[in-house]
């Protein structure tokens, strides 16, 4: 069963990951492609986080939260192969960003990024609230 203390930390995960994915949407708004590829990939590692803290697990790695969602719910297809595809995607992106100074944002990439993002956050929401119904928890997050 799980722990009040999980669910309550996979629930401000799960508000850290939304307000990641508004701020993205306003910054593409704004044309900050850049700082949207950065908060998109937050709203999907804090979306991936929430999953772990109602497993019990964290790490101090992304590549090592990323792993582990990759081995545990997307090779074993609890959650849709194609959402590993945009935790890829996301990665590479905010990388760039990041890193690459001379890295071509393409605003239309941007765009599909964020729609990836929103996929993997409602599937995980809809995930834990599954969960949380199947473990008799009523409260969902």
């Amino acid at each position: 069963m799980l722990t009040d203390n999980r669910i309550a930390l996979a629930q401000v995960r799960i508000d850290h990951a939304k307000e990641d994915l508004l701020t993205a949407e306003e910054n593409y708004k704004n044309k900050r492609y850049k700082a949207v590829n950065n908060r998109v990939y937050y709203a999907i590692f804090h979306s991936i986080r929430a999953i772990l803290a109602l497993d019990g697990v964290d790490f101090k790695s992304h590549s090592s939260v990323l792993g582990y969602f990759n081995k545990n719910y997307i090779h074993t297809n609890i959650l849709d192969r194609s959402l590993g595809s945009a935790v890829v995607w996301a990665s590479k992106a905010r990388n760039d960003s990041d890193y690459n100074d001379f890295y071509t944002i393409i605003p239309e990439d941007v765009k599909s990024n964020i729609e990836s993002a929103r996929v993997l956050f409602s599937a995980v929401e809809e995930y834990i609230e599954k969960r949380l119904s199947a473990e008799g928890d009523s409260d969902p997050i």
